[in-house]
């Protein structure tokens, strides 16, 4: 345990550090904080931290930087600081009283605003297709070989085909195997779909069932391919505004980690488990291209349990107490939305 003057100059550290890029030393900490100690004083504490652990100091600076263990303590120290203005918050909550309906433009939109607000790279993942069904399917004659199909789930999602077909298809047979396709396939998920549809409704539809099986893959098929495209992201050029990624090949390693949705998905899974906002420091990151990075995750809720995940990545030098509060108000308020799209 840290005496309350070390853990003031742990803290007062970590912020000058995380805003300026730059070791700090003791005069600046007794300038800025108005402490009532000498710099003779104040180095010697900080030379305490530092073979405590806690800061280190780069060879050509006498200046201190915070380590990993003095993050660590810094971030768990912050249970009640709150990074956002009520102003800010109340723009969060505007936000999402006006966001379209449909999910796949809400988690983008959900990604691009924690992406512009924290000036970090925003990940969202969507819910789970493997728990949604089909609510609604809408067969549209554009054309007399061209079909529209429009797959709603119970889970918001839409999906749009185009599907051109080799023979002409009146617009009457059309609705015929529109109306049993919503009969038979409502509520059942792309597996079933699979399975079952064939089953059933190939002898519901004499003289069509070439046209309805052509119908039943494309509505399985998009929810199947819905299920890879759960992952967005945004702000990857905020990433190049931080001295420590100027390194594009860095850049691209850790998108190409990001983009194995699976996998990170994999890695996350604790944080579906759990409803507080949770904070991974650099080598407590499983890759090795996180390792000079840091994760801020929250879960987000809806029809009773956690669905998915929205957090942000940037350096281990981060706005933690600002990035905290709005992975925190944003999974707040894409949980409202949800349980208000879905009440």
């Amino acid at each position: 345990m840290l005496d309350e003057r070390k853990e003031v100059l742990l803290y007062a550290v970590v912020r000058e550090y995380i805003m300026s890029a730059q070791p700090v030393g003791s005069k600046k900490l007794v300038n800025r904080y108005g402490l009532n100690v000498s710099s003779a004083t104040v180095r010697n504490e900080l030379a305490f931290l530092e073979e405590m652990g806690f800061l280190t100091h780069p060879h050509t600076s006498a200046g201190r930087i915070p380590t990993e263990k003095g993050y660590r303590l810094y971030v768990d120290s912050l249970v009640d600081e709150d990074g956002l203005q009520p102003a800010e918050e109340k723009s969060i909550s505007r936000f999402y009283s006006v966001l379209s309906k449909e999910i796949e433009n809400l988690m983008r939109e959900t990604s691009g605003l924690l992406a512009n607000i924290t000036n970090y790279l925003a990940v969202v993942f969507a819910p789970t297709l493997k728990k949604s069904t089909l609510k609604h399917v809408d067969l549209v004659l554009m054309h007399s070989r061209v079909v529209l199909v429009v797959v709603v789930t119970n889970t918001g999602w839409v999906a749009k085909r185009i599907l051109e077909l080799q023979e002409v298809v009146a617009e009457s047979d059309l609705e015929e195997v529109e109306k049993i396709l919503n009969e038979r396939l409502n509520g059942l998920d792309f597996n079933e779909i699979y399975m079952r549809g064939r089953v059933e409704l190939r002898g519901l539809v004499p003289g069509k069932w070439p046209l309805a099986e052509r119908f039943i893959d494309e509505i399985a098929d998009s929810l199947r391919e819905r299920e890879h495209r759960r992952i967005f992201l945004d702000g990857t050029a905020n990433l190049l505004r931080h001295p420590e990624f100027e390194s594009l090949e860095k850049i691209q390693r850790l998108l190409e980690v990001l983009e194995e949705g699976y996998s990170l998905l994999r890695f996350m899974e604790g944080v579906l488990e759990s409803d507080q906002v949770i904070v991974t420091i650099g080598s407590e990151n499983k890759w090795v291209e996180f390792r000079d990075c840091s994760l801020v995750v929250s879960s987000y809720r809806a029809i009773g349990e956690n669905l998915g995940i929205v957090g942000i990545l940037g350096p281990v030098r981060m706005d933690y107490p600002r990035a905290i509060s709005t992975v925190q108000c944003i999974a707040k308020n894409l949980t409202f939305a949800l349980e208000s799209l879905w009440a």
